[in-house]
């Protein structure tokens, strides 16, 4: 079966895609589902070099968030390419002495990192896989509590300031219908001060272990958006902006989200990324992609 060669206007979008990308990983460097798209968008192109270090990458951020498995199958890849790579096999030796210790094989379908907490009802994920979650949905509830609710814990914002944005915020997105862009939170709470909304994004990467995007610099096909219905992403503020295979890159302001989450995964015959983005450029592109008037 010949492999497909991608066009030239395919082989730009994938360029934009790896430039992108490999800034996301230099700064997050065990960020694995950006790695894995990044892995992929090399072996797209033939990048065989490239692939093959971004392959040991991932395999070191596998095994930084325990996930043995796919680290050492990521070893093992590399294997086939150099059987004699000394760190490669240094740390296939390091994934089965940790596996050993901890009494564990192969075999037992490890679960690893935000999948790990997902499965466990752990908070903070971004993904949730739990098939029966995904079937019984809701999509009144919005994760604007379980946001508001971290805003305060890390005392971004005092309670009084937040129960008041909240209930605004609320009654804006009660009836939210038709081409109407949903209020954020974040947004009534700060404003313009960029620099607040900066820090909110930073404590939210680190609390969900997710992955930021700097989405009003990408330049992403608008019918990637239009993937989706109006009520998810107009209504529940989250934008696809990238595909790489059977992958695509989803973007959203509010991590604690988890029906519209599940919607869009319902949604969609693809595996879904998300990644946090600011609220302001979630609403510039979509009002671009829409083509809407700007909020006042």
């Amino acid at each position: 079966m010949l492999e497909h060669t991608p066009s030239p206007e395919e082989q730009a979008q994938i360029l934009q895609t790896i430039e992108m990308f490999e800034v996301i990983t230099r700064t997050q460097p065990d960020d694995y589902q950006s790695l894995e798209i990044l892995k992929e968008a090399y072996t797209k192109l033939g990048r065989t070099d490239d692939t093959h270090h971004t392959s040991r990458k991932l395999a070191e951020a596998y095994f930084n968030v325990g996930s043995y498995a796919l680290a050492m199958q990521e070893c093992e890849a590399l294997l086939g390419h150099d059987p004699n790579a000394p760190e490669v096999l240094a740390m296939l030796g390091d994934i089965e002495s940790r596996l050993q210790a901890a009494g564990q094989t192969l075999t037992g379908g490890l679960k690893h990192g935000l999948i790990a907490k997902a499965m466990g009802g752990g908070e903070g994920g971004l993904v949730r896989l739990d098939r029966k979650e995904l079937e019984t949905y809701n999509l009144h509830e919005r994760g604007e509590e379980q946001l508001a609710k971290f805003l305060v814990a890390q005392q971004f914002f005092p309670e009084e300031n937040v129960t008041v944005a909240l209930e605004k915020v609320q009654q804006r997105n009660k009836n939210v219908q038709g081409q109407t862009l949903a209020a954020s939170l974040l947004v009534e709470l700060c404003g313009s001060d960029t620099d607040k909304i900066d820090q909110i994004i930073s404590g939210l990467v680190d609390r969900t272990k997710g992955a930021f995007i700097p989405l009003e610099y990408y330049d992403f096909d608008r019918q990637l958006a239009r993937m989706l219905p109006d009520n998810l992403t107009l209504g529940r503020l989250c934008v696809p902006f990238d595909l790489i295979s059977r992958t695509i890159m989803v973007a959203c302001c509010n991590p604690f989200d988890a029906a519209g989450r599940a919607a869009v995964q319902q949604s969609l015959d693809y595996t879904v990324s998300w990644y946090l983005a600011r609220p302001a450029a979630i609403e510039r592109t979509l009002q671009d992609v829409y083509r809407l008037q700007p909020k006042p």
